[in-house]
């Protein structure tokens, strides 16, 4: 769609807010109304109403009066002309040029020379002008003169008028000057108009259509002349048209046409919200046809850079208020953390108080009454987290992330900077999976495609696709769900990069847990505990080790009744097929340890554990694997690499006031190892390998590390098993 420039109509075809009777009527009045001295008419308006468009369509209506040359219009454009002597000059030589050729040849060229006049006189000329100015007699007299010295025909100002006034009189032509835009001159500028006009400018037959707001104009009166207030612009104007105001349902229509034209449709599920927003939001600060052009321009320009990835309400609304609330604009975009997601109910403060503080936050505090129970409303249909503030009505979860509304902190960005976040995959590249959910070689390579997209924020795409995927679930089609799962289960080992480990005061997360949460959504929520086992039973066939390890026990673990943990009411899988997924996983370990697989994997330790707790706690043939293993250097340094083990806690400052952030801690704790692997023997490899010079810097690195890190107690395993239930 392209970007208006605010150009007004010229035809009744082009008019979509009601303007053209409107002008009708005007138009007849100006041909049917007596002028034997002048006339003067204006169209008022706010500022963005409609004027110019109105006074164009009374000129359209006009012409067939031009046409058959009973009335010539004459277009004056004082913006061209800035200044009292230059609007002046250029203000006559205008009529001349049009009335001219209607005066007798003797007096066609009296019109420019008495602008000439008037403008060269200077104060004189505003004096003349403001005919009510006390002591106007005075100058006039003592002034006649220098007046009459101003005419090329040596006649005075007043003479030459007079003679104008009677062959204009004596002849059936009339003249309408056309003047727009009077209240955006200056303030000098605009006063000079009406000088004009109410003066030296009115002649019999001469009809002025002026266009203003007539608030904006009696201000600029007021700070002239105090003592003559509206009174002023009645002494010159014979006849206001106030334009009529635009339908508020034609305004909305437009907005709502012009939108669609620039975002598409809205989704049938959305459409609901849409109009809650725009009736809530939208439709009150649209007012005057000027606000339709200026919001569509806003979107259509801002659109395309954030296309699929912001809600289309929310970008219309948000757009709404920048236009014609910039500071709560201001103020949302400097508080999206006051905003977005949910409000707890230990958020602190009594409801008042904290009602009274976001009144103060946004900038609604000062507002009158009824602007400041609109603003909430408002406010309330993009931020459901202020229900709790302003109307005591609480959300549970974070339900806007899904359609990328404004409300979900990650998306919030995208609307303000009119780029896609950092903080989210961008909508296509969720579409593009969604679409093709079922096609295994789509999925594997955009998965590990992400893998290699690092982020600048830290981290890489495939957290962030994840973390999507989990909102966008309820879209995947259900015959698609079991190949997409099935792909899931085949990366997830691929996926589970360091990079997109959350540690320390960040919080804790990682792609596993990731994948947990989306199969949630994607599976628990949507299927019967019979669909979801074949579903599993399927993908673990073709699962990644260290993914069917985790997955296996966690299946378990919510048939295992443990202190702390109930056993869960809706497991994943019954207890028997749990188990089949536990002998699929051990099935699998088994044929990687006879290769010796995993022996050098980062996840070694994990794995240890996994292998001996689905063995049920026997540890016979995972020692005897470990002890030939100890063996090879390739897995000793693996093991040594592996085993230091971190934690996060706060601590005490120095100062007595505690740490703002988590301090990170490294131990060793060999002692859960001892029945699994020969600690000792394990100690003196190390030892060994670090008194040859064989080994490269970093390998000796880690070796010194794993020499050097404190041992002591420390839990290490597996945790997805423990944290795959996470809410979400």
């Amino acid at each position: 769609m392209s970007v208006s420039n605010d150009s007004p109509i010229g035809s009744p075809s082009e008019d979509r807010f009601g303007l053209n009777p409107f002008a009708r009527a005007v138009a007849q009045s100006l041909t049917t109304m007596s002028a034997p001295e002048g006339v003067v008419v204006a169209i008022s308006g706010p500022w963005g109403a409609g004027k110019s468009s109105a006074v164009n369509l009374v000129r359209h209506h006009l012409q067939r009066s031009v046409e058959d040359g009973s009335l010539v219009i004459v277009p004056f454009n004082p913006w061209w002309f800035p200044g009292s002597d230059a609007l002046t000059l250029s203000f006559f030589q205008e009529l001349s040029a049009a009335i001219g050729p209607s005066l007798p040849s003797k007096l066609r060229n009296s019109l420019a020379a008495l602008g000439q006049g008037v403008s060269a006189v200077g104060a004189f000329a505003g004096a003349i002008a403001s005919l009510g100015s006390p002591g106007i007699g005075d100058l006039f007299s003592k002034g006649a003169a220098l007046l009459g010295r101003a005419s090329k025909q040596e006649r005075t100002i007043d003479e030459e008028h007079r003679q104008i006034a009677k062959a204009l009189r004596e002849r059936s032509k009339r003249f309408v000057v056309v003047i727009d835009d009077i209240d955006r001159l200056s303030p000098d500028d605009a006063l000079t108009i009406f000088r004009l006009v109410k003066s030296v400018g009115r002649l019999p037959n001469v009809i002025y259509l002026l266009a203003f707001d007539r608030q904006i104009a009696e201000r600029i009166v007021a700070e002239r002349f105090p003592s003559e207030g509206p009174s002023y612009l009645e002494k010159i104007i014979q006849r206001f048209f106030p334009l009529p105001p635009p339908v508020q349902t034609t305004l909305n229509q437009l907005v709502v046409e012009s939108a669609v034209k620039v975002m598409g449709d809205v989704p049938e599920r959305q459409v609901a919200r849409f109009w809650n927003v725009f009736h809530d939001v939208i439709a009150p600060i649209i007012r005057t046809p000027r606000d339709v052009v200026r919001l569509v321009n806003h979107i259509a320009t801002g659109w395309p850079a954030v296309e699929g990835n912001v809600d289309r309400a929310d970008f219309l609304a948000i757009s709404a208020l920048e236009l014609a609330e910039p500071e709560i604009y201001a103020r949302i975009r400097a508080n999206p953390d006051r905003l977005c997601g949910v409000r707890q109910q230990n958020d602190g403060g009594r409801q008042g108080d904290i009602g009274q503080e976001y009144d103060e936050l946004l900038g609604l505090a000062d507002r009158s009454e009824r602007d400041r129970r609109r603003l909430r409303i408002a406010l309330r249909r993009l931020f459901p987290r202020l229900d709790a503030v302003w109307g005591n009505t609480w959300h549970a979860g974070d339900e806007w992330r899904r359609d990328r509304q404004i409300a979900s902190l990650e998306h919030f960005r995208s609307y303000v900077s009119f780029a896609v976040s950092d903080d989210v995959a961008s909508a296509q590249t969720i579409q593009g999976i969604v679409e093709h959910a079922a096609d295994g070689d789509f999925i594997r390579n955009e998965l590990v495609r992400a893998i290699a997209e690092e982020q600048r924020g830290g981290g890489t795409q495939a957290a962030l696709i994840l973390n999507e995927l989990r909102y966008a679930a309820p879209d995947i089609a259900e015959g698609d769900v079991a190949p997409f799962v099935a792909t899931l289960f085949e990366v997830a080992d691929t996926l589970d990069v360091d990079a997109d480990r959350q540690r320390g005061f960040a919080g804790m997360g990682n792609n596993q847990l990731r994948i947990y949460w989306l199969l949630n959504r994607l599976v628990q929520d949507r299927f019967d505990q019979p669909a979801r086992e074949e579903i599993y039973r399927a993908a673990m066939e073709n699962a990644s080790l260290d993914w069917a390890l985790d997955f296996a026990e966690s299946c378990l673990a919510e048939h295992t009744p443990r202190e702390g943990r109930r056993v869960s009411d809706n497991p994943r899988v019954s207890e028997a097929v749990a188990r089949e997924l536990r002998d699929i996983a051990l099935r699998k370990l088994r044929a990687a340890a006879e290769t010796a697989a995993f022996s050098t994997s980062p996840k070694l330790i994990s794995i240890l554990f996994a292998w001996w707790r689905l063995n049920g706690s026997d540890a016979a043939e995972i020692r005897t694997w470990t002890d030939e293993q100890l063996g090879s250097d390739a897995f000793v340094i693996a093991l040594a690499a592996d085993l230091p083990s971190e934690s996060w806690s706060f601590g005490a400052g120095w100062d007595g006031m505690g740490d703002r952030v988590q301090r990170r801690t490294l131990r060793v704790n060999l002692q859960p190892l001892e029945d699994i692997l020969d600690t000792a023997r394990l100690e003196a490899r190390v030892a060994d390998l670090l008194e040859g010079d064989t080994l490269d810097e970093q390998t000796r690195e880690t070796l010194v590390l794993y020499r050097d890190t404190p041992r002591g107690r420390h839990d290490i395993g597996r945790s997805g098993a423990d944290e795959e239930d996470a809410g979400d």
